[in-house]
């Protein structure tokens, strides 16, 4: 299958509209009142990282990955801003503790014209997996990350992808924390096969 260019990340997880050149965001709020609600994912507030395809994404050419992370929202929300180092695709995650069930839900919306939507589940290990429902993308309607922090601070990030002919493998990104800035997004952005 072509890639089909999520982080997540599943955010999964990490997870925008196509601008010329990376809006200006409000100062990030730097703490959150309820950073506890987010377990594993708060630490990830106030972070940036650059990301290298692994496994058969790197053999076929998948461009690098830079996310960052903060709060937002008197520090409700977590939102997690993604660019691929050529610009040709980016997105943003919303993650907020749903105040009913008490679950991580999150929003992903592409700069694609698609979006996924789902609720983050964290582990006892530190890591943190998700199952999210995708609206809008001609062939993909579900996908499935795993991502956690490693003993010496990088990020790793599994994903697979649901279509028609079942479960594939997605991708697999090695994040490390950088202080570079997040690529500008590339106007006319289409759909990842």
């Amino acid at each position: 299958m072509a890639a089909f260019r999520v982080i997540l990340f599943a955010l999964a997880v990490s997870l925008g509209g196509c601008a010329s050149t990376v809006p200006e965001q409000p100062a990030p709020e730097a703490t959150s009142p309820h950073a506890a609600d987010f377990g594993a994912l708060a630490q990830l507030a106030g972070t940036r990282w650059h990301g290298e395809p692994g496994g058969a994404d790197a053999a076929q050419g998948q461009p690098a990955d830079y996310s960052e992370w903060y709060w937002d929202l008197g520090g409700t929300v977590l939102v997690s801003r993604h660019v691929l180092d050529d610009g040709s695709y980016g997105g943003v995650t919303y993650i907020q503790k749903n105040a009913a069930t008490g679950a991580l839900d999150y929003v992903y919306i592409t700069s694609a014209g698609f979006r996924t939507s789902g609720s983050f589940a964290l582990s006892e290990d530190g890591s943190w997996s998700a199952e999210e429902a995708v609206e809008g993308h001609p062939t993909i309607d579900r996908v499935r990350s795993t991502s956690h922090v490693e003993p010496d601070g990088s990020m790793v990030a599994d994903s697979e992808f649901h279509s028609a002919e079942g479960w594939s493998p997605g991708h697999s990104f090695h994040y490390r924390r950088t202080d570079a800035p997040l690529p500008a997004l590339v106007p006319g952005a289409t759909v990842p096969e």
